[in-house]
């Protein structure tokens, strides 16, 4: 099975407990004001490629993988397969969406995801509430321990990685300040 994806970042510190990679989604519906991510919005950009690829991709020496996006959930069979893959595979899961967590469980594949899935921050950004504080981007947003894997203080971190690949382009992940991200713009 295939999806879309905007970037995979195979190390990441700052986006969940322990080294993990990092699968941001493409496609998102939300366009919260503010968003992060903009880039990851259109529907039909990004790359398509196969779940296996990804999974491929996962460093054996990471603890697990969080999901962003763009909307993971836009893609939820894909989504599903691939998260139940991970899980075989013994890593944990993280994944962040702009649905919040009643929504999910509605959703066609919902409670099927979310069996696969350790911990679920979920809302819509506020850029009037942003976060200075754990791992999430504004206030409103919730972080669900679904499973007994991690504590609530291993999201209190919240710190911001640079990469810079052989092309020159630079990567930013984590939750950087807006003073931080005009100077990279």
């Amino acid at each position: 099975m295939d999806m879309r994806i905007h970037a995979f970042t195979p190390y990441s510190s700052v986006n969940g407990p322990g080294e993990r990679s990092v699968l941001h989604f493409q496609g998102c519906r939300f366009s919260c004001a503010g968003c992060f991510n903009p880039e990851t919005h259109a529907l039909d950009q990004g790359r398509v490629v196969s779940i296996d690829s990804v999974l491929n991709w996962i460093p054996v020496d990471v603890e697990g993988v969080t999901i962003s996006g763009g909307e993971p959930f836009l893609q939820r069979e894909a989504l599903l397969q691939l998260v139940s893959s991970i899980k075989e595979k013994g890593y944990t899961v993280v994944v962040f969406s702009g649905y919040y967590l009643r929504e999910i469980q509605k959703l066609e594949y919902g409670l099927d995801i979310l069996s696969y899935v350790d911990v679920l921050i979920d809302g819509r950004f506020d850029e009037e509430r942003i976060s200075q504080s754990s791992l999430h981007g504004s206030d409103n947003q919730n972080i669900h321990l679904l499973t007994n894997r991690y504590k609530r203080s291993d999201f209190n971190k919240r710190e911001v990685e640079f990469t810079i690949d052989l092309n020159g382009d630079i990567q930013i992940t984590g939750f950087p300040a807006n003073s931080t991200l005009s100077k990279v713009k």
